[in-house]
């Protein structure tokens, strides 16, 4: 039996999982706790895609998420708007803050 390299089966590797991790700050933590890892696509997606995500994984994560004043920050940046989300990226929404 020939197992010389050439001989073997190529093994095909499946491809990696990708994801973002979400961290939440204020009152949206009381919805999804201080973190959560969302699965991507690798080629990454919207911020509205990572947010439909976590309203499927969580009951009561649309309220959350559509609390006036929330802030969004992807890789420790402020962002507005739905920008795009890369495989290994922090996303982190807070929410408003009082105090002095």
């Amino acid at each position: 039996m020939d197992m010389s390299p050439a001989a073997s089966p190529a093994l095909s590797a499946a491809p990696a999982p990708a994801f973002a991790e979400v961290l939440f700050f204020g009152r949206v933590s009381d919805t999804f706790g201080r973190s959560a890892q969302v699965s991507i696509p690798r080629e990454g997606c919207r911020l509205s895609d990572v947010m439909a995500s976590l309203c499927e994984l969580f009951d009561t994560g649309a309220t959350a998420l559509t609390e006036r004043g929330l802030r969004t920050a992807v890789a420790r940046e402020i962002v507005i708007g739905d920008v795009w989300v890369r495989p290994g990226q922090e996303v982190a929404f807070f929410s408003p803050f009082s105090g002095g």
